[in-house]
């Protein structure tokens, strides 16, 4: 055993010495290893020494995030810089001035009453919280263009206010306001004004192609000097009183018209109006029908523009007609200045005139040329709450058989209501004389849409609604249901179109009511 033991020794020391080799080997190793790291960690932190004299105060990241944060922080940090700055800048110079509090509480008021269309009242605390927000913010209400929008919304909500009638009566194609009459002529003692065409408005209106409204307003001891125009003329007086000359190729005729009186004037009829009251203007509307254009006419004066027909007239025509040399003619009748169409005239003139004027008629049978009164008959429907006046066109009145046209005058007492009714052949074009109140039509929807759209139009039942004013002119259809309302004591005037053999049916109540 101690033999085996001694044989073995030199092999175990041999092993023992080849372990050590092993290990001192194993960690001159590790130490060539490692050495070459050291040099790379001191070249790193020479440079975040340098980074660092650079940029003092700012911080530096960890070593971990260092390559990540190197350059996305500086840019972060310069950038957040020059905003601190510019907001600093903006601050001082956007600091709200006393004028901009008067405006920030109006703007606040304002806020608190507006009322969004489907939505309800805001809450005051929600809306002061936000008009504070609003307000705080130096990008928002302190914005010239936020307050110019602030100013801008204050201005269309006073124009809505003022401008609701006009853009309902734009809404409503039967309904002509006031201000559609175009002023002809105009000066110290009166105007002339035309409505405008009425198939202009709506293709509904094509058979009032032909017919026209004019309005005559004259003030006391005034005259309208003598004119003919080339279309037949219903004249009804709506205020004030006159005298109306008629001159035909054999007769001069001479009335006393009042309101309410009615004449016709065939085409091509001379005349004259003369207002012989002292104190009351005198309002005359004509429903004109011209014969040469339709829709069209011309009024031709015969002091207007230097006698403008024997101007027209040659040399030799004139002298032959005369009897007189052209040189007299031409410093008697044709060098006369320019006139106007309304003139001033003298009592004495009116004196003259008076002796030969007759009053209107109350025959059972009038003549063509006689006027006639809408209230010397008996009204067709009276009652407590108003009247009606009409004249048909019927045998005893052949000025308007003539022409198919009916005259009516409606009276409705303050409150009261004229109930739904339609006419079944009559077109109605209805002048407002005095008075307000409201008229509910009941017709298609998109009626004023031209011809070309009907196919697309819905045919669905529309209400129309006017508040009527002094002035106004409704056009009503035949078989369009109207009901007709009066906040004050309302006069009305209307004209029929097609008005024989029409019949008015009321669709509540009796004819009586």
């Amino acid at each position: 055993m101690a033999t085996t033991i001694k044989s073995r020794f030199p092999l175990l020391i041999l092993l023992g010495i080849i372990f050590l080799a092993s290990v001192c080997v194993t960690y001159a190793s590790y130490d060539e290893g490692s050495e070459p790291r050291v040099p790379g960690q001191r070249e790193r932190g020479r440079q975040e020494g340098e980074k660092a004299e650079k940029h003092r105060g700012e911080w530096i990241p960890s070593y971990e995030k260092e390559e990540d944060e190197e350059s996305r922080v500086p840019g972060q940090r310069e950038r957040g810089r020059q905003e601190g700055e510019k907001a600093e800048k903006r601050h001082e110079e956007l600091k709200p001035s006393y004028e901009d509090e008067e405006e920030k509480q109006k703007y606040q008021y304002h806020r608190e009453k507006e009322v969004q269309p489907g939505r309800e009242k805001w809450e005051k605390s929600e809306d002061e919280e936000q008009v504070e927000e609003e307000w705080r913010g130096s990008q928002r209400h302190e914005d010239p263009d936020e307050r110019a929008r602030l100013r801008y919304r204050k201005k269309i909500t006073k124009s809505y206010e003022e401008d609701d009638t006009e853009e309902r009566s734009s809404r409503n194609p039967f309904l002509f306001r006031s201000n559609k009459f175009l002023t002809l002529f105009k000066n110290e003692n009166g105007h002339i004004r035309r409505l405008q065409r009425f198939d202009e408005r709506s293709d509904l209106f094509e058979n009032l192609q032909n017919y026209r409204l004019v309005e005559y307003r004259a003030k006391p001891h005034t005259m309208f000097l003598p004119q003919h125009i080339d279309a037949d003329l219903i004249l009804v007086v709506l205020n004030g009183k006159a005298i109306l000359t008629v001159l035909s190729p054999n007769e001069r005729n001479s009335y006393n018209l009042e309101c309410g009186d009615t004449i016709k004037l065939p085409a091509g009829t001379t005349s004259y109006l003369v207002n012989h009251d002292d104190e009351e203007d005198l309002r005359v509307v004509d429903l004109v029908i011209p014969v040469n254009r339709p829709g069209k006419f011309e009024a031709f004066d015969l002091a207007e523009n230097k006698n403008q027909y024997l101007r027209g007239f040659s040399k030799n025509i004139l002298e032959a007609s005369l009897n007189t040399k052209y040189e007299i003619i031409e410093k008697v009748l044709l060098g006369g200045q320019e006139t106007n169409a309304i003139v001033k005239v003298s009592r004495e003139q009116i004196a003259e005139l008076r002796k030969l004027a007759k009053s209107s008629s109350k025959k059972s049978l009038l003549s063509e040329f006689e006027p006639f009164n809408l209230r010397s008959h008996n009204p067709k429907y009276s009652n407590k709450f108003g009247k009606l006046f009409e004249i048909a066109p019927q045998k005893k009145y052949p000025q308007l058989q003539d022409l198919d046209v009916s005259i009516k005058c409606v009276e409705i007492n303050e409150g009261a209501l004229m109930l739904p009714h339609y006419n079944s052949r009559a077109i109605v074009v209805l002048l407002v004389n005095e008075g307000r109140g409201n008229l509910e039509l009941v017709g298609f929807k998109n009626e004023q849409q031209e011809r070309e759209d009907k196919k697309e139009r819905n045919n669905g039942v529309q209400r129309y609604e006017a508040r009527l004013s002094p002035g106004d002119v409704v056009i009503i259809p035949a078989g369009h249901p109207v009901a007709i309302s009066a906040s004050s004591n309302l006069n009305l005037l209307g004209f029929g179109i097609n008005a024989e053999n029409n019949q008015r049916n009321f669709l509540t109540g009796s004819d009586d009511n």
